[in-house]
């Protein structure tokens, strides 16, 4: 049996080889040729984010995305004027601007998610369900957990807290 030392180290090092694998142009090629999609990474991921979290402003949009708003704000500017998203002024403060993505970029977003999962099937071609279902559910439950989204019972506890 394995040492939980063990353990860790082969998931070190199976996800330094993840991580390697996906940041490689070449990955990001297969992806935007199967998607029919010439659009950059950076790009990318702002419409998957505007896609499935719907409008937001461009803060927070840096914010989840850990990098400086000047960098988004540049990178939304050449969105908008591709077509893909929208500016507006906020809601509540009239000051900040909504990002919203329009039906281009949610076209975009959905063939590049389309183009994602079919390179994740490749790679999983060879699994049983079983074995899918169950990678599935445990790799959720560690990205929750290493993000702090965790939905144990001491978490959701937080999570109230943090709400009231």
């Amino acid at each position: 049996m394995n040492k939980p030392e063990n353990d860790l180290e082969i998931l070190d090092n199976a996800m330094r080889v993840f991580f390697q694998v996906v940041k490689r142009p070449q990955h990001w090629s297969r992806i935007t040729q199967r998607s029919n999609v010439t659009i950059d990474r950076p790009s990318a991921i702002i419409l998957k984010l505007l896609n499935s979290q719907g409008p937001c402003h461009v803060q927070d949009l840096a914010d989840h995305l850990g990098i400086e708003a000047p960098s988004i704000t540049r990178k939304t500017q050449e969105l908008e004027q591709a077509g893909y998203l929208s500016r507006s002024p906020g809601k509540e403060d009239r000051r900040a601007v909504d990002l919203r993505i329009t039906a281009s970029g949610r076209s975009i977003a959905r063939r590049l998610s389309d183009a994602q999962r079919e390179v994740i099937a490749e790679a999983l071609r060879d699994w049983l369900p079983s074995e899918r279902r169950q990678f599935a559910g445990l790799f959720k439950r560690f990205s929750d957990d290493l993000s702090g989204t965790s939905h144990t019972p001491d978490n959701q506890k937080k999570d109230k807290v943090a709400r009231v």
